[in-house]
């Protein structure tokens, strides 16, 4: 299985206000630094927002997703 590389920038993606809200709510929940849990969200929209029909649960689904990623890959801060 392929490993995925989130390390892409943000600079192609515009992101809403609802996702920099959930941004920082995710980085204090995990404890990760919020560029880290950015750079990671803005991977995730894009490519759910690629192949989306119905926008209206991004936000909910990409959170849900970056959580899951972020669970994985270990300690806070790394």
């Amino acid at each position: 299985m392929m490993k995925e590389d989130f390390t892409a920038t943000t600079d192609r993606i515009q992101l809403e206000p609802q996702d920099l809200y959930a941004i920082d709510q995710l980085a204090q929940k995990t404890r990760q630094p919020t560029e880290k849990v950015k750079r990671i969200y803005a991977d995730v929209i894009l490519r759910l927002r690629s192949g989306a029909r119905i926008q209206s649960f991004l936000t909910l689904l990409t959170s849900k997703k970056v959580s899951e990623i972020l669970r994985k890959t270990g300690k806070p801060g790394a």
